[in-house]
C-alpha cells in the first residue's frame, strides 16, 4: 500500500490525533517507537500504548 493511502486509510478511522500520529509514525514512516517517541516527546512506551489502543479501535470498528 502507498504510503498515501496507508494515511488516508488511518485517517478514515477517526481516531484520537495521538493514536493516529504514532501510527502515522510507526506503520507509515516505519519509525522505531523509540524514535517516533523522540519525534513527538513522549516515552517509548507510551508509543506503545497508543498503538495497541489505535488497533483496538480499529478492531472493533471493522468488527461492527
Amino acid at each position: 500500500m502507498s504510503p498515501n493511502r496507508a494515511k488516508e486509510y488511518i485517517k478514515s478511522f477517526n481516531l484520537p490525533e495521538d493514536e493516529e500520529n504514532v501510527l502515522l509514525l510507526l506503520d507509515v514512516r516505519r519509525l522505531s517507537c523509540v524514535a517516533a517517541g523522540m519525534d513527538i516527546g513522549i516515552t517509548p512506551d507510551t508509543v506503545k500504548r497508543y498503538r495497541q489502543r489505535a488497533y483496538a479501535h480499529i478492531a472493533d470498528e471493522l468488527n461492527n
